[in-house]
């Protein structure tokens, strides 16, 4: 049948929602589904993955396997495919370097306009949103980009002021991306329900091997130099016990690609007073959370809307943020913590310490998971492509 929208993007294996190479493949397929659960009939347009069928479907989202990535017209053959499925409107999941290098640019902006000029309606969300002014050496050195910050910064400051005009509706996770973005719409990253379980936290860290006793900071999801885990990991040190530092997550997979030992280089040096986990499987990703009294986002410059940070909503688990994390995603102060690993140490202690403290952070955490579950949130999507389709 006719889709009412063909989503390109990654997307996991079928059958699970935490698996990929990128956060926008759990993002995709929870997506996929709340639309489908809201009515609509959706395909989703994926990068070729070894031993997944060229089509198939995870529960009623139909997946195809129609390209490959890391080559100049991975977008282009993706946009083609999507269109061969003659729907009635097409979502791009952008971020940059998803799909292709830098070299790929040229070719996926003279395939978005084309498609704009005789295509279906499209949409595209910005899944990275970058403030020019924060692309500095440090900024390119982190994210192990090999062109002068100059250069990046011109490069990207280009994407995100050409990527709007190539589409009819672009979309962000935050409100303060919208002052980068001119004119995007706001809809926000969504929060999945958890499935109700007997199991008691206590249950849950004698199945992880979780120390009862301890107090549990997670950091969850891929390990890269953006997320600040240095400054996790050191100011767990410095708190000294019952304070312990969980970093739960495989290394990422571009920097595994480019032969970079980042997350191995953090083991040594910090694996005496932290652990490390390796990748997490999709059935024990809610665990963490259950396990964890408080979920850490050191991100120093935020670029996009965490995943982790949706999962920490989601469950209800106490979240502390960046100074500038808290910024974008207009956190209370009670969520913030102040730069530098002395400032984290001190919270952590307090929270340690206190329950009544803690307590008020998860009411924060709840208030601010209102009306951001994947239902609420499918629903804005279909009001978008609706207006857009008329």
């Amino acid at each position: 049948m006719r889709p009412d929208v063909t989503l390109i993007s990654p997307y996991p294996r079928l059958g699970n929602r935490h698996d990929g190479e990128s956060g926008v493949a759990s993002y995709t397929a929870n997506l996929a589904h709340a639309l489908s659960d809201a009515g609509a009939r959706v395909c989703v347009v994926a990068p070729e993955v070894a031993g997944e069928p060229a089509v198939g479907h995870d529960g009623p989202v139909e997946v195809r396997r129609a390209f490959r990535t890391g080559h100049a017209r991975a977008v282009p053959q993706a946009l083609a495919a999507a269109r061969a499925t003659e729907p009635r409107h097409v979502h791009l999941q952008h971020e940059l370097f998803l799909y292709s290098g830098a070299s790929g640019l040229p070719a996926t902006m003279a395939a978005l306009a084309r498609n704009k000029a005789s295509g279906p309606p499209t949409t595209i969300t910005m899944h990275q949103v970058v403030r020019p002014s924060a692309v500095t050496s440090d900024y390119t050195a982190m994210h192990r980009v090999a062109v002068p910050p100059v250069a990046a910064r011109a490069a990207i400051a280009g994407v995100q002021r050409v990527l709007p005009r190539l589409a009819d509706t672009v979309l962000v996770h935050e409100p303060s991306f919208r002052e980068v973005v001119r004119g995007a719409v706001v809809v926000p990253h969504g929060i999945e329900v958890p499935a109700e379980t007997p199991e008691t936290p206590s249950d849950v860290r004698r199945r992880l091997g979780v120390p009862a006793d301890d107090f549990v900071a997670l950091c969850f999801g891929f390990v890269a130099p953006y997320k600040g885990l240095e400054t996790a990991l050191e100011a767990g040190e410095l708190a000294g016990a019952p304070v312990h530092v969980v970093v739960a997550g495989g290394p990422h997979p571009r920097l595994a690609a480019q032969g970079d030992d980042y997350a191995d280089r953090l083991k040594r040096r910090w694996g005496g007073t932290s652990s490390f986990t390796g990748y997490v499987p999709d059935e024990q990703v809610a665990d963490w959370f259950r396990a964890a009294d408080v979920a850490l986002q050191c991100y120093p410059e935020p670029h996009a809307s965490s995943g982790p940070l949706a999962l920490a909503l989601a469950h209800r688990t106490p979240v502390l943020l960046s100074r500038r994390l808290g910024e974008v995603v207009g956190a209370s102060p009670e969520l913030t913590v102040a730069d530098g690993p002395a400032a984290w140490a001190d919270r952590l202690r307090t929270l340690a310490a206190s329950p009544q403290a803690l307590a008020a952070v998860r009411a924060e955490v709840g208030s601010m998971a209102a009306d951001r579950t994947w239902p609420a949130v499918a629903r804005r999507h279909l009001a978008v492509y609706e207006g857009r389709t008329r």
